[in-house]
């Protein structure tokens, strides 16, 4: 990392070295040009230094250099890839979600401790993450970036929880479901709730009864054996379904990627007992809020590892390790 940061800083040097004085390489030097800024911006735009008064060009000592090979990605599945269609599903129980006091690893500020929680609402769950393939098949999108390495079967990374959204609803009309998401005026809504029938994001607290596969213990088994994480992954992820899955059949419930649910993030939401809690309800902005992911992924240590352990991230944005597992209310 470091010698990275000191090529860097020798090559913006260089840069800065040949361009002659007064030349424009930015937008925002382009603000100050009185009566030249559009033909500015259209210059700088183009990948070119605009000289005040002199128009548009490289500066002297300098080349453009040849645009990177276009990168063809892999054909469309032309069928639904079989982990697509495997659910399972989960008749919940009142439990109590967070950290017990044997969790040794547990975060006082980010994990809720035996607040017992009743849902009410069966639901089928995704068996593994969703991959590559179905997400490549759905929406006829291949999300940055793909790992050519991995495959179709890795878990899509990437996606933002907004586009999230966008797919389950997608996956919902594909099987003549309705769809559970609408949006209007920058608000993602969930209007019908638990009583929607197509595919959606779980919630918090049916992520976590889910990850526990019955247990009161963080991890339902040996990491290693569980899990993809820091320290077995290579820093990769791997295809989905290749460990050991938990008590209701759901694989990598920890490591691999983290997933998206529904709610907004809230490190304490449950200071009573509660049913079928849903935080920051059924309307949430589909940008500049951040919302709760659980589970975590391949490139996180074993302290992240753990069904209690909650994270956070901006609804519109997304990073490479960052996926979804579906679920639907069932009667």
């Amino acid at each position: 990392m470091r010698s990275f940061v000191l090529v860097a800083a020798l090559f913006l040097s260089a840069i800065a070295s040949t361009a002659r004085a007064g030349s424009v390489g930015t937008y925002s030097g382009c603000k100050s040009l009185r009566g030249e800024r559009a033909a500015c911006e259209k210059c700088v735009g183009g990948g070119n230094f605009y000289q005040p008064g002199q128009g548009c060009g490289m500066v002297e000592g300098m080349r453009k250099s040849k645009p990177m090979p276009a990168v063809k990605p892999p054909p469309r599945p032309t069928a639904m890839p079989k982990t697509g269609d495997d659910y399972v599903t989960i008749k919940p129980q009142p439990f109590a979600i967070g950290a017990r006091n044997l969790d040794t690893d547990k975060d006082d500020s980010k994990e809720v401790f035996g607040t017992t929680v009743t849902l009410t609402h069966p639901f089928k769950m995704k068996a593994t993450e969703v991959t590559y393939g179905e997400w490549y098949f759905v929406t006829g999108q291949l999300p940055y970036p793909y790992d050519k390495e991995c495959g179709m079967n890795c878990p899509v990374g990437g996606v933002t929880w907004r586009q999230t959204l966008d797919y389950l609803n997608l996956l919902s009309k594909r099987e003549k479901l309705e769809p559970c998401y609408t949006f209007k005026d920058g608000l993602a809504q969930w209007p019908k709730g638990f009583e929607c029938s197509g595919y959606r994001l779980p919630t918090d607290a049916e992520w976590e009864y889910a990850a526990r596969g019955g247990l009161e213990e963080p991890r339902y088994g040996e990491l290693d054996e569980i899990a993809w994480h820091y320290d077995n992954s290579n820093g990769k992820p791997h295809p989905v379904g290749k460990k050991k899955k938990n008590a209701y059949g759901l694989f990598d419930m920890l490591g691999n990627a983290w997933e998206w649910v529904w709610d907004a993030e809230d490190f304490k939401p449950y200071p009573e007992d509660v049913t079928d809690p849903i935080v920051g309800g059924l309307t949430l902005e589909s940008d500049g809020q951040n919302r709760v992911m659980r589970g975590a992924s391949y490139k996180d240590g074993i302290i992240y590892q753990r069904a209690t352990h909650r994270f956070q991230y901006l609804a519109n944005s997304g990073s490479e390790n960052h996926g979804l597992r579906p679920v639907r209310t069932v009667k």
